[in-house]
């Protein structure tokens, strides 16, 4: 049997082969990406939302008085940042668990 073509059987299947990892690495990079996305722009207003307005209301208890101005922004910050922190971690454990590690 003479094979007049240049490409061998196994280079057609390593071409498939390769094919189908690129489609899969294209399906993985928009599920991460919806995840991400998810995370950061829905999960992460939504708990920073509930930790500045937790901070707030802390703020108003713990710097009592009208001259706490200062502190009562720190600990409003301090409230947002936990929230955007909550939503990371959320988002990461997400990811982990996606790509199956743990």
């Amino acid at each position: 049997i003479h094979c007049t073509s240049s490409v061998t059987p196994y280079q057609t299947n390593r071409r498939e082969d390769q094919t189908k990892i690129m489609s899969t690495k294209s399906e993985s990079h928009t599920s991460v990406s919806g995840v991400i996305t998810k995370g950061i722009l829905e999960r992460g207003t939504q708990y920073a939302a509930i930790g500045f307005a937790g901070g707030f209301m802390a703020s108003l208890v713990l710097a009592a008085g009208g001259r706490g101005t200062a502190s009562r922004k720190a600990i409003t910050a301090f409230g947002t940042g936990v929230g955007l922190g909550s939503a990371w971690t959320r988002t990461n454990m997400d990811l982990e668990e996606m790509l199956g590690k743990k």
